[in-house]
């Protein structure tokens, strides 16, 4: 399969793809001569998900490929109780960082607000707007505070829905509290192999998958702070000061043309293939969002949107309409409207999130 495919369906970038490559670690089945485009065969794939599972415990490349030459349990057991100890090492760091500089633990500060957390001040509004191409909507999204997430569907129609909808329901429903991002990464987890094991029992749904986007608001003292779950190319913005900023990156061919300097971003709109995800809920059993937890000093706003907004409206013209609408609910539908003015023919859902402390309101 291509490179492209390959990555799709891995959850691997192209660009990771050939780091690997250069270290001897998946090392392509055939390279074309002339255009120098990599092939990957299929029995590939459980390899590089497995390298991607230990990636994501901070293996290193060099060890991974020892372990591949030869796996055993004792190993993976070596591993984990270093990640302990290492674990155990930073807590007690900060612990004496707190102790030198004389301050109480978390459980010892006193209470406020009738014995709880700081109250928090929320409000949010979305909208969401068909494609006028599209028989039906495959975007799909969830307003449950502390949780919100947008979803954009992929494959024929009724997989795209179907699997958009059941990421944010599934993604609710595992959900636990205290909010938290352990609590956040475990629920999307748990979204992508619900909309995996969907697809895999129904081949008329083969091959549907979704992106996700979600952010769970943790009210936190003394700082606000967000956890950011992050699949594919719908987005997550913080807007502050009247600063808009991207929170996420996305998992697409296009980004890594940006990154690699062969695109600019004012030229990926255009990009024939700039709907080719490198990642996306059901392209395997398991797919490792990006967490990201920025910290959010006094009242911000948030924005969760998928492509159909991006694609047509600039990171200008968002901000403008953030900074001109008070109300997060007409600013979802103003944002909406810009996908429509735009001549878009893609899905689009918006979800616009107000947060702050009582005495930060202005």
């Amino acid at each position: 399969m291509a490179i492209g495919e390959f990555s799709a369906r891995s959850g691997l970038s192209a660009k990771v793809l050939r780091t690997y490559a250069a270290a001897g670690l998946l090392v392509p089945a055939a390279v074309d001569s002339c255009s120098g485009y990599r092939y990957y065969a299929p029995g590939q794939l459980q390899q590089a998900r497995l390298i991607l599972l230990l990636r994501k415990a901070g293996i290193p490349l060099s060890e991974i490929a020892e372990f591949l030459q030869h796996p055993d349990p004792d190993t993976l057991q070596r591993w984990a109780e270093e990640l302990d100890v290492e674990l155990a090492g930073r807590r007690q760091a900060l612990a004496r960082a707190r102790d030198q500089l004389s301050l109480p633990a978390a459980d010892a500060l006193p209470a406020r607000h009738g014995g709880g957390r700081p109250v928090l001040a929320m409000a949010a509004g979305s909208a969401a707007r068909q494609g006028s191409s599209r028989a039906v909507n495959q975007d799909a999204l969830l307003v449950s505070p502390p949780l919100f997430a947008v979803a954009d569907g992929m494959g024929d129609s009724p997989g795209g829905e179907i699997a958009s909808r059941l990421a944010l329901d599934t993604l609710q429903a595992a959900f636990t509290a205290p909010p938290s991002a352990e609590a956040l990464a475990t629920a999307a987890c748990e979204a992508g192999r619900a909309v995996w094991q969907r697809a895999d029992s129904d081949p008329a749904l083969s091959g549907m998958a979704t992106t996700i986007t979600a952010v769970a608001v943790l009210d936190t003292s003394p700082r606000l702070r967000l956890a950011v779950a992050h699949v594919g190319d719908s987005r997550a913005y913080l807007f502050q000061d009247r600063e808009l900023r991207q929170l996420t990156r996305d998992h697409s061919l296009v980004q890594g043309l940006v990154d690699a300097d062969q695109l600019t971003t004012r030229q990926w709109r255009a990009h024939p293939r700039r709907a080719l995800l490198t990642r996306a809920l059901g392209l395997a059993p398991v797919i490792d969002a990006d967490i990201i937890m920025p910290a959010v000093t006094g009242a911000a706003r948030l924005l969760l949107c998928t492509d159909g907004l991006t694609a047509q409206a600039d990171q200008a013209q968002l901000a403008a309409v953030l900074s001109a609408v008070a109300d997060p609910g007409q600013a979802a539908r103003n944002l909406a409207g810009l996908a429509s003015r735009g001549g878009g023919d893609d899905d689009t859902a918006v979800i616009v999130i107000d947060i702050g402390r009582p005495d930060q309101q202005s």
